[in-house]
C-alpha cells in the first residue's frame, strides 16, 4: 500500500495519539499547518482514503473511529483484536 504524504502524516498523528480523540481543527493544524484551518472536508477526505487503503469499514471500523461532530481516534494497541502490543 502506498500512502500520500498527507495520508502518512494523518496516520502518524492518529497512531501517535492512539486512544485520544483528535478534533478536526487539531488534525488540520497538525497535518496541514496553520494556513489551512477550517477545512474539515479535507480531513474527512483523507480519512476516507486511509480507510479504503487499510481495508477499514467505516460502519464497523477496526483502525480509525469517528467521534461524531468531534473528530477521529485510533484505539490503543491493546484495543485491537488479534494484535500484540510491542
Amino acid at each position: 500500500m502506498q500512502l500520500t504524504d498527507t495520508e502518512y502524516r494523518m496516520l502518524l498523528e492518529l497512531s501517535a495519539n492512539a486512544g485520544r480523540v483528535l478534533g478536526h481543527a487539531e488534525l488540520l493544524q497538525r497535518v496541514w499547518g496553520q494556513a489551512h484551518s477550517g477545512r474539515a472536508g479535507a480531513v474527512r477526505s483523507v480519512i476516507k482514503n486511509l480507510r479504503r487503503k487499510l481495508g477499514d469499514d467505516a460502519d464497523n471500523p477496526a483502525y480509525i473511529f469517528n467521534e461524531p461532530r468531534v473528530g477521529y481516534r485510533m484505539p490503543r494497541a491493546e484495543g485491537l483484536e488479534g494484535s500484540e502490543a510491542v
